[in-house]
């Protein structure tokens, strides 16, 4: 049994890639460009999220709800704000940009996206 649990994580499926971005949910490790991407408990569950919708418009309750506990005060900017750290890390210094802001509806983690 243990044997198998072993198994299902390191399959090549733990490994999401959108462009050149990957994210090894076995290894919790992010790389943009094969460079690793240091980010914070917050910022990787927020990427994560983000990568397991790719393609999808997830809007800030979307985030909040799976991201955030339920104690905090779900009117606060703190999604934007941990958008805009994401954005620092995954995207500035590169061409394409992977995460786009859709007004009015949230976000999407697209590399085709405009």
């Amino acid at each position: 049994m243990r044997a198998l649990i072993r198994r299902r994580y390191h399959s090549p499926q733990s490994v999401v890639r959108v462009g050149d971005l990957e994210i090894d949910a076995a290894a919790r490790v992010v790389k943009r460009a094969g460079r690793v991407v240091s980010l914070s408990a917050r910022e990787y569950a927020l990427l994560e999220y983000l990568a397991a919708r790719r393609g999808q418009v997830v809007s800030r309750s979307e985030i909040w709800d799976h991201v955030y506990d339920f104690a905090s005060d779900p009117s606060s900017n703190v999604v934007d704000v941990y958008i805009g750290y994401l954005r620092r890390k995954i995207d500035d210094d590169h061409a394409v940009h992977l995460i786009h802001t859709r007004r009015g509806l949230g976000y999407v983690l697209d590399e085709s996206a405009s």
